[in-house]
């Protein structure tokens, strides 16, 4: 099949170009897009780079040399100045796709979250050349009561794949897959922690309230065990960079990283004992949300401590250590039960996490379920 997808898919070392850049999203987007070309499919991409509104931000934002280069990537231009910003970024993209619709035939077009740009290029795209779209919900801040706010935005698209399990479950759209995300391969690295004279608590992703910044900030002092190490990383607001930066001074255990180079990653997850994922399920930005971050985690094979947020299908509890509240308290007691756990139980979890992967969650069997899902949306289209 041939796609025509429409989201920003940048080169690691672009990650820390711009606050707005997400390394886990162009990471799921990255193995997303891997697996359908494994398997056959082609994919033109269409993106964007991220900027600050002008005048922070520049007024002509953008260069190939941010975007990822190991498929074929346009790269959308457009005027960043406020009240024409999102209008033009929409023409950039409707403009990138024609060329593309142009050159080849394309059997569907998807959209990397419904945002207005991406769905003003694909509705006008699919009413002129008569090829579905298809949405790809990968988070939604809020949709709204009776789900408003989404059936605007992008009630009309074709088909639907929710990453969140709540909104696959609840969406009121027909055609829709759940398909949280996916790993590669399973790395040679691949064991649970064995015992050490350090164990070392790693947490890499957004720093905020709604990715648990509080409980992370709290951990150490409620963990007395002199021989654990807390790892912090990931990228956030001053405020939050102040308050770990503080933390690190406070508690020599703490060891608080700022960014991390994807070139640091690999080495980092495969020292870690046990990972964490705080997120405050009680936030609703959170609902529509699968934390990408829990299946890097999980390739590794190792502990990972986390909150119970909507966007979890029920099979995970098997899989985590999950904090019975999103308290501080209680998610600080989840890490010290996964502290004080045995390498036989371990070992177990691990066993179940390696079988759970190589069943439903390599990338090239998600790709397939895309697939076969988005040829039935193509056999029910109707112009």
């Amino acid at each position: 099949m041939r796609f025509l997808l429409f989201g920003t898919l940048m080169d690691p070392r672009s990650f820390a170009y711009n606050l707005a850049s997400n390394p886990a999203s162009s990471k799921w987007l990255k193995g997303f897009v891997g697996g359908l070309v494994h398997g056959g499919s082609k994919v033109i991409l269409c993106g964007h780079c991220y900027s600050q509104v002008w005048p922070k931000g520049k007024l002509r934002p953008g260069a190939l040399e941010y975007l990822d280069h190991t498929i074929e990537n346009r790269l959308v231009r457009f005027w960043n100045l406020p009240g024409l910003r999102y209008p033009s970024m929409g023409r950039g993209y409707h403009s990138e796709g024609l060329t593309a619709i142009q050159s080849e035939e394309i059997h569907a077009i998807i959209t990397y979250n419904p945002y207005p740009w991406h769905v003003y290029a694909a509705r006008k795209l699919r009413k002129k050349y008569n090829i579905p779209w298809v949405c790809l919900n990968l988070d939604f801040d809020d949709v709204g009561a009776d789900w408003g706010i989404f059936l605007k935005n992008a009630g009309d698209a074709d088909g639907h794949l929710f990453l969140s399990h709540w909104g696959y479950e609840n969406a009121p759209v027909r055609n829709k897959i759940h398909l949280d995300s996916g790993v590669t391969s399973i790395p040679a690295s691949y064991a649970a922690a064995k015992p050490a004279d350090t164990i070392n608590i790693v947490y890499l992703g957004k720093l905020s309230k709604s990715g648990g910044l509080e409980s992370l900030l709290k951990l150490p002092e409620r963990i007395d065990s002199q021989n654990v190490r807390f790892i912090y990383g990931g990228k956030g607001y001053p405020a939050a960079d102040q308050s770990l930066r503080a933390l690190a001074q406070k508690d020599s255990r703490v060891e608080y990283l700022g960014f991390v180079e994807e070139a640091q990653v690999r080495d980092l997850f495969e020292r870690a004992t046990i990972f964490l994922n705080p997120r405050d399920p009680d936030d609703v930005v959170n609902d529509m949300v699968f934390p990408s971050k829990i299946m890097e985690y999980l390739r590794y094979g190792k502990t990972v401590v986390s909150t119970w947020t909507k966007g979890l299908e029920p099979i995970y509890r098997d899989l985590l250590v999950v904090s019975t509240s999103p308290t501080p308290e209680d998610f600080a007691q989840a890490v010290d039960y996964a502290v004080k756990e045995s390498l036989e139980q371990r070992q177990q979890r691990a066993s179940r996490i390696r079988s759970f992967l190589e069943n439903s969650r390599l990338w090239s069997k998600q790709a397939q379920r895309f697939v076969e899902f988005s040829q039935s949306v193509i056999a029910d289209f109707k112009p």
